[in-house]
């Protein structure tokens, strides 16, 4: 059972990978976890809840954890060994040596940090109340220590695998026939002492005979004397290692899968704090409520692409019952980025994880929807249009009064009239639906109508939103803050262009200088 759930079985979140895609998200969030992960893709988005419940149960864990060092350390060093054990368990060898040898040692780590977690979490428990997660995870590794291995496992470790962590070599004796063909061969010393067969999970203990050298056997046909060693004497034992192992990480991968997710979540918690920015827990709202407050959000994947600089702080606040932003403006004024920051701001709530936002409450939503105008695929046979409508079509059909939607300039591929009559359709049944979201537009006769379409459509709001400028003469220069407003009836193309033209000039004779 997954100590990430209150009630055991989260209700999950839907999300599209194209939408994770649209949101910039997807290598984002694989690089929060991939530390931790043996090289196949983290399903994270299987911890998505819609669960306030699950929100709370998860932040309580958090909390505790941001308080006790030594037991992230704990955790880490636990998940490590799980991650050893998936990583073994997938490559398993076809030829054995001596590194094969000391994987048999993984078995002891588990062991040894299954026992040293246990330990912590009772250390912890022992000043202060556990949260139910982490209550949880004590009795999961009890369980799992009871049902993996016996209580006297250190002592029998001892008895049957003498030096098998520790190898650094070992010797073969082998027979060979006339024509110089190995006919016989067996392990005559592991590091320089003499090999007894008992040393190497050879079966029952003879201590008679605990220093005589396995007797030499036939051999199939093999290239080399350490190959057919392995083959004869140990492939029983690699197999039937092999098998509890797999029985082993199944036994323990939803464990190791959970442990993940929370070291993820710190991973990013102290990639924030060394960018000095603040997070916060939102306040859960009901999720019919359909509200979303944040101040001063800050886009977290912004900070991955432009290392350095510390993105613009917005704000967002929808009405409750539902609104729909339609945001116009500058070029390159942070349109896109304040949509993706709402969005990923939602999912991150939606993970437990704290918010880069201050004074924040959010209700859960069912999914997050986009729909992005993209590359014409020229694949297809009815055209940019055609493949936009069929977008936006798939997007409204997935939607729910309870989704969040996310619309990118989602219609371009006709005249702007046309645009702006299609535009209305679309908008017209999103308020009808009472859907929330953002709808990024450059049809200012969009925008400015949105008192009239409140007036003669009942539904969700439509809230005139703009990126506003800076004015110095004939500059123009995009502040990346987006407030509410009439629109400017303006993009500022030529501006930008122009602007996006001395820049690259600039660069050219700076080149030419330095050369």
């Amino acid at each position: 059972m997954s100590f990430l759930t209150e009630k055991g079985e989260a209700r999950r979140m839907q999300i599209s990978r194209q939408a994770l895609q649209d949101l910039l998200l997807t290598d984002y969030m694989e690089e929060m976890f991939s530390r931790y992960t043996t090289g196949e893709k983290f399903d994270w988005t299987k911890y998505l809840t819609i669960d306030p419940d699950d929100i709370r149960y998860r932040r309580e864990v958090l909390k505790v954890l941001a308080e006790n060092s030594d037991l992230i350390r704990k955790m880490t060093d636990l998940t490590t060994t799980l991650q050893m054990i998936t990583r073994v368990k997938d490559e398993q060898p076809g030829e054995y040596g001596a590194e094969s040898f000391r994987e048999f040692g993984i078995l002891q780590e588990a062991h040894n940090r299954m026992t040293v977690m246990k330990q912590s979490l009772e250390e912890v428990k022992a000043k202060r109340p556990l949260p139910e997660g982490l209550e949880r995870l004590l009795s999961e590794l009890n369980e799992k220590l009871l049902s993996n291995y016996r209580e006297d496992f250190e002592q029998q470790w001892n008895a049957r695998t003498t030096g098998i962590e520790r190898i650094g070599s070992f010797s073969v004796r082998f027979r060979m026939d006339d024509e110089m063909h190995v006919t016989e061969a067996a392990i005559a010393s592991v590091n320089m002492a003499k090999y007894g067969k008992a040393k190497l999970f050879g079966g029952a203990r003879d201590n008679r005979m605990a220093d005589k050298i396995t007797d030499l056997g036939p051999l199939k046909e093999m290239e080399t004397p350490a190959e057919e060693l392995m083959d004869a004497g140990l492939k029983h034992s690699q197999r039937i290692f092999y098998r509890l192992l797999r029985r082993l990480t199944l036994d323990l991968d939803e464990l190791y899968q959970d442990l993940v997710f929370y070291l993820g979540t710190l991973h990013y918690c102290s990639e924030m704090a060394d960018h000095k920015i603040s997070l916060t827990f939102p306040e859960i709202l009901p999720q019919e409520q359909k509200g979303f407050r944040a101040k001063e959000m800050i886009n977290p994947v912004l900070i991955r692409l432009n290392p350095g600089q510390k993105p613009v702080p917005n704000d967002a606040v929808f009405r409750d019952g539902g609104e729909i932003f339609l945001l116009t403006g500058i070029n390159q004024g942070g349109k896109t980025t304040y949509l993706r920051t709402v969005g990923t701001l939602q999912l991150l709530f939606q993970l437990g994880w704290p918010v880069p936002a201050a004074d924040t409450a959010i209700s859960p939503v069912d999914r997050i929807v986009t729909v992005f105008s993209h590359e014409e695929n020229t694949e297809l046979e009815h055209g940019k249009l055609g493949q936009e409508l069929e977008t936006m079509r798939g997007g409204m059909e997935e939607a729910t009064q309870y989704s969040l939607l996310l619309c990118n300039e989602p219609i371009t591929g006709t005249s702007p009239m046309e645009n702006l009559y299609l535009s209305r359709l679309v908008l017209s049944s999103c308020k009808v639906r009472s859907l929330r979201g953002i709808w990024v537009t450059h049809l200012y006769d969009l925008a400015s109508r949105a008192d009239a379409m409140n007036a003669e459509v009942p539904g969700s709001k439509i809230t005139s939103m703009t990126a506003r400028v800076l004015k110095n003469g004939d500059n123009v220069d995009a502040t990346y803050r987006i407030e509410p407003g009439a629109p400017a009836f303006r993009s500022y193309a030529r501006e930008v262009m122009m602007k996006e033209t001395r820049r690259f000039h600039e660069q050219q004779n700076g080149k030419k200088e330095s050369t």
